[in-house]
């Protein structure tokens, strides 16, 4: 029996071809009747009902694949100063290629699916459509949507059969685990219940997302154009992690529609998809990963900030909601904490500690526990190095840590190199630069001190790797570093003697 869809699919495809010839034989001879008829009774047995329907799942996926396909090439969305179309292409089938292996990863690591996020989420979406095909419509928009579902018995009784619709533990944020299973649910109609087409749909939805980061990094460094595609499309990190079934592609489109139209709302010329492209990605990131939005707060507010009050005093105005925050945390520690901020920081990393002790994680790392809001200033600089530094390659005992511990270690070289020719910012691109810092910072910090479980981490960090890895090239000066290693100079000018 094929564990694995693809191979599954090969199986029935090859049985479906056996069957033909064996018909075939039948009608060219008689003396090969009996021979012809065995072999295609055989055929059609191996053809089960789940092999045929995993033989149609292929069928939808190469044509949700061929559709996406075609709006990369067409779509103007995808159109990036300087960047090929076919490049942008090829980035989405190396993200079919990852989606592909992180479902084997997840299926041969974790045996029981219910522990598993791109198992979990999928399988109770399949019981919610499974109440669109055998109940009423209307118990069915009551169990996707939640309103008026404790009056509807049909309902309840599905809701009550799915095992990840509520959290184990109460949170100011949207419920991303019911956002994921409702994302499932409907596309459902439209894959029919196939894993491998969910993986076609999550990978278009996270090249859209990063496509606008790389458009809007790109408007404003295009000289860096070759190190901003890098930076967003071919970290391991970004392509692994954001191709499966999971939170990570909708928060990448959340995250990159939001920025695009932001950006283009206040700093150039308006236009009323820029507002559609803010509202949308603000929508994705609340049903998604809400804390996300709250780390980008200050900054999104600095930027408001500073273009109201227009001047030389760039810098001042973005600095001022952060030293808010700042305020903030020593009036926890001096005055009480009437927000509960420094004790909700706390109850989570505790939260994380007890799931991680209880599913037997074996990548755990020791990291100070909050008591007050000085120990947030304290141990900032130890949960940066957690979140973007670690796992190092001598952590990297399993086979998924090596390309993270790779990955980690050329960023050090790359913020080495950044601040051996550092290039001070200039021109209209410090507003972009600003907020990656600060976003990179607070993303870093929070993420550093509440979560214990290397493999979580890798995850996490990746909205702000994306911003880390491309302020670096922005605030390296590439003349000063070809001067400096002259032997780099002659590949640097070939790579960039013609845009993509």
């Amino acid at each position: 029996m094929c564990f694995h869809p693809i191979a599954s699919y090969l199986q029935g495809y090859y049985n479906f071809r056996r069957g033909l010839f064996c018909l075939g034989t039948m009608l060219h001879g008689s003396e090969c009747c009996m021979w012809g008829i065995g072999l295609s009774m055989e055929a059609i047995f191996c053809l089960n009902s789940p092999q045929i329907d995993q033989y149609v799942g292929l069928i939808f996926f190469l044509f949700y694949t061929a559709l996406f396909s075609v709006l990369i090439v067409k779509w103007r969305f995808f159109r990036v100063n300087g960047i090929n179309r076919f490049l942008v292409l090829s980035v989405f089938y190396l993200k079919l290629l990852a989606g592909y292996a992180l479902y084997v990863v997840y299926n041969d690591h974790y045996q029981d699916r219910g522990t598993g996020d791109t198992f979990r989420f999928f399988d109770d979406a399949t019981v919610m459509h499974r109440c669109f095909k055998e109940e009423s419509f209307g118990s069915y928009m009551r169990l996707l949507t939640g309103i008026g579902i404790e009056e509807d018995e049909v309902a309840l009784g599905y809701y009550m059969e799915m095992t990840h619709m509520e959290r184990k533990y109460s949170s100011v944020y949207v419920n991303d685990n019911a956002t994921m299973i409702r994302f499932n649910a409907l596309l459902m109609q439209l894959s029919r219940g196939h894993y491998i087409v969910h993986i076609s749909f999550w990978c278009f939805m996270a090249l859209m997302g990063l496509t606008a980061l790389l458009k809007l990094l790109v408007a404003y460094f295009p000289r860096k154009r070759v190190a901003m595609f890098f930076s967003v499309f071919l970290l391991p990190t970004t392509l692994f992690w954001a191709s499966g079934v999971l939170k990570e592609p909708i928060l990448l489109l959340g995250m990159g529609l939001f920025l695009l139209g932001f950006f283009r709302y206040i700093f150039e010329e308006w236009h009323f998809k820029h507002l559609i492209f803010i509202l949308f990605g603000l929508i994705l990131l609340i049903l998604a990963k809400g804390y996300v939005l709250y780390l980008m707060s200050p900054a999104i507010l600095g930027l408001l900030l500073a273009k109201i009050f227009q001047g030389r005093r760039f810098w001042l105005w973005f600095s001022l909601p952060h030293l808010a925050v700042v305020l903030l945390v020593v009036y926890s520690s001096v005055a009480g904490d009437p927000l509960d901020l420094i004790g909700k920081i706390a109850w989570k990393q505790e939260a994380f500690y007890n799931e991680a002790m209880l599913s037997e994680a074996g990548s755990i790392i020791e990291i100070p526990p909050i008591r007050s809001g000085w120990d947030l200033f304290l141990n900032a600089p130890q949960a940066l190095l957690n979140t973007y530094l670690r796992p190092w390659l001598w952590e990297a005992k399993n086979f998924l840590y090596i390309p993270a511990a790779l990955e980690n270690l050329f960023l050090m070289f790359c913020l080495l190199f950044m601040l051996w020719n550092f290039r001070r910012p200039y021109g209209l691109g410090i507003p972009l630069i600003a907020f990656g810092i600060s976003f990179c910072i607070l993303l870093g910090v929070v993420i550093g001190m509440v979560v214990p479980v290397q493999g979580a981490l890798v995850r996490y960090k990746m909205p702000g790797l994306i911003f880390l890895f491309a302020m670096c090239f922005v605030l390296t000066d590439h003349i000063l570093l070809q001067r400096r290693l002259p032997f780099i100079r002659k590949f640097v000018r070939k790579l960039w003697r013609k845009p993509y």
